[in-house]
């Protein structure tokens, strides 16, 4: 059913004729790999395409690209949770493709397609990536897209756990094809991409990636690592991203060692910190990493959500300007939390974040066990208060 789906979608894609595609993409690895999958796809095909990377989806952004006419656009890693207001505003206006595996909901616009693992009882948090999604829908444009395989494999590195499910199937092309292989060391495997200049293990290379595209959010680092996945790396761009990451990890750092020093603020449900300018000329993605590092650190208490938030740039690169100042809210279950939440004792961040987000005007999405959202600056301790009596409901 997805395959068919997918045939079906790219079938009308060709029939709405060779115009220019907007490929809309998170900052991530995976964002970044299943972009740079579909625009092979898109150029293989002949279409003109354009890439904008984006952290967040902000509504105003939603309103402006879909108020014209003919056009298309293709959402890569991010839409999935916006796929109501998509449908709303394009109103058969434009032809929209989603690909995307964070939960979701049913468009009710025709000519806004949502494929999402989601919907076909496929689990986005463990089973399928977004790049591995971009990636069956490019191969179902064209099998000669199998050449991108490889690109699906680094984006799944992002699923906790060995490569599995769905993710299989591009794992399986790309070692048929000599883009990957998989090797053993003693009682460990690991997957060594072969197509990008060098054999390097596809997690390192979706640490590259992710480094590119968030801390260099600000710097044309998501270009460059659309260019590492299409092109290959270079030593221009690995001196780039090693920098990047260096300026990663003293923030880090620093951060850490304030907040062990103060400790998290503890409420009955939830604890949370604000990194406020630690991260200042990055992008806000690095607050989703460091909340993923830090849940395993002793200052956690693993039956409560943790919450971080950092101050945001007004900046949009490739779009303009917001109106005013927004945080990032990024948030993570601990381990022994997150079990409770796959047992049904504990809501779902993707069902709570999100709602406590809307309460001030913000919006958010994401997983059940990690999710991530944007309010207004100021009414942080507001937020948290209304996140308590979400999650105490």
């Amino acid at each position: 059913m997805l395959i068919e789906d997918m045939s079906r979608v790219a079938q009308e894609l060709r029939r709405y004729g060779r115009n220019e595609v907007l490929v809309i993409h998170h900052d991530e690895a995976d964002g970044i790999c299943s972009a740079s999958i579909m625009k092979k796809a898109l150029e293989r095909d002949r279409f003109k395409v354009k890439a904008l990377c984006l952290e967040k989806l902000f509504p105003t952004i939603i309103d402006k690209l879909h108020s014209g006419q003919g056009k298309i656009f293709v959402y890569t890693d991010i839409g999935a949770a916006h796929v109501g207001r998509i449908a709303k505003v394009n109103d058969g206006n434009n032809l929209t493709i989603i690909l995307d595996h964070h939960d979701t909901e049913r468009s009710t616009d025709s000519s806004v397609h949502n494929i999402n693992p989601e919907l076909y009882s496929i689990s986005g948090e463990r089973e399928a990536s977004a790049s591995t999604i971009a990636y069956l829908f490019a191969r179902t444009m064209d099998e000669a897209n199998i050449e991108s395989a490889h690109l699906a494999v680094i984006g799944s590195a992002e699923i906790p756990g060995p490569v599995s499910c769905l993710n299989l199937e591009p794992l399986q092309d790309a070692i048929k094809n000599n883009l990957a292989e998989v090797r053993k060391a003693g009682k460990t495997e690991d997957i060594k991409i072969l197509a990008i200049g060098k054999s390097v293990s596809y997690r390192r290379l979706s640490t590259l990636l992710s480094v590119l595209g968030s801390v260099g959010y600000y710097s044309r680092g998501p270009e460059l690592a659309i260019s590492a996945c299409l092109k290959g790396f270079n030593p221009e761009i690995d001196k780039i991203a090693e920098d990047l990451e260096e300026k990663r990890k003293v923030a880090n750092r620093r951060l850490l060692e304030r907040l062990r020093r103060e400790g998290l603020n503890q409420m009955k449900y939830t604890q949370w910190f604000h990194a406020e300018d630690a991260y200042k000329g990055m992008g806000t993605k690095v607050l989703g990493s460091f909340c993923s590092y830090l849940r395993f650190q002793r200052i956690v208490n693993p039956s409560k959500y943790l919450i971080g938030f950092t101050n945001m740039s007004r900046e949009l690169p490739g779009f303009g300007q917001l109106d005013k100042d927004f945080v990032k809210v990024s948030s993570r279950a601990p381990d022994l939390l997150g079990k409770m939440i796959e047992t049904g004792k504990k809501p779902p961040l993707s069902k709570v974040l999100p709602e406590a987000c809307a309460v001030y005007g913000g919006f958010g999405d994401g997983h059940s066990v990690a999710a991530s959202g944007i309010i207004p600056a100021g009414v942080e301790e507001e937020f948290m208060q209304t996140l308590e009596k979400l999650v105490s409901k």
